[in-house]
């Protein structure tokens, strides 16, 4: 059966009354949907009883949360729905899009005001406008990060407002050994199932390793990640053991594995921003989180 949006003039494969389909195929986001169907839950506040998402979601709004409240929100990305789950709360009408089969998985869909789309982002084609455009830990992942942040902006109203994040180049840029070993080394000899299988079966004894040799060389992370390519959010986030080794082995499957991987400079994000008509109302140089408009003709 197909199916229009009001928000979008695809047509879509109708799977339910909120669920629908563009894109069958996962594409180059193949391995998230595996992440999320076998991880779901590490990073769902209501699931393990923490604050950490709803807390990460307030920072990607510039601590002005109450923003969301009764509005028609696109979130781009939604993953196993870390943040879904918050953003339904507030909205009138949250739309969650994201490429991968993780859909299938999202903590809020079968929420009455949530709508579950599975698709590229960059294929949709505008319709009804957002209140609100939201978009965590995505846009690196795209074969076209530049292009990416610009259709976000498609989707906005006038007196609407975009909130993304992009990861943050290193100091070295692509010199860095996540890029110039690990990802090429790893990504060519290991299976994704098998690295995965030995993270869950040698997690403890890796982060241990990272640990003693990011002391011994003066709590320096670049150098710890230069030996073991393992993320540790020890003194980070406040996790339990477990809970720190669950996101080590999603994390370390994320950065390795993703197909596309471009971080980005603030600076470059601003001049791309102000040569294209939109206005920053917020931006966090450190972590590259922005808050736009489009600039009124």
């Amino acid at each position: 059966m197909y199916s229009e949006i009001k928000f979008f003039k695809n047509y879509f494969t109708k799977i339910s009354d909120n669920f629908f389909i563009l894109d069958n195929d996962d594409s180059y986001s193949v391995n998230f949907g595996k992440q999320w169907r076998d991880h779901r839950d590490i990073q769902i506040d209501s699931i393990n009883k923490f604050s950490l998402s709803y807390d990460y979601l307030n920072k990607m709004l510039f601590s002005n949360i109450e923003i969301l409240k009764n509005k028609e929100i696109l979130e781009i990305g939604s993953g196993a729905g870390r943040f879904t789950e918050h953003l339904c709360q507030y909205a009138d009408k949250c739309v969650s899009v994201d490429l991968s089969s993780s859909v299938f998985y999202n903590i809020s869909k079968n929420k009455k005001n949530v709508v579950i789309i599975k698709s590229d982002f960059t294929k949709l084609i505008s319709n009804k406008k957002f209140d609100i455009v939201f978009c965590r830990g995505v846009l690196q992942h795209t074969p076209d990060p530049i292009q990416s942040i610009l259709k976000l902006h498609e989707f906005v109203k006038e007196d609407g407002y975009v909130f993304f994040d992009i990861y943050k180049l290193p100091k070295i840029g692509y010199l860095h050994p996540k890029y110039i070993l690990w990802r090429p080394l790893i990504k060519t000899f290991v299976k994704y199932e098998n690295f995965e299988k030995f993270l869950r079966k040698r997690i403890k004894i890796l982060l241990k390793i990272k640990r003693i040799i990011r002391k011994i060389f003066f709590n320096s992370k670049f150098i710890s990640d230069c030996f073991l390519p393992i993320w540790d959010y020890k003194n980070y986030y406040n996790l339990s053991d477990y809970n720190l080794e669950k996101w080590a082995i999603l994390d370390t499957l994320d950065g390795i594995y993703a197909k596309y991987d471009y971080p980005q400079r603030n600076n470059k994000i601003i001049n791309i921003l102000q040569n294209n008509s939109i206005e920053i109302i917020n931006n966090d140089k450190n972590i590259i989180i922005f808050q736009t408009k489009l600039k009124k003709n």
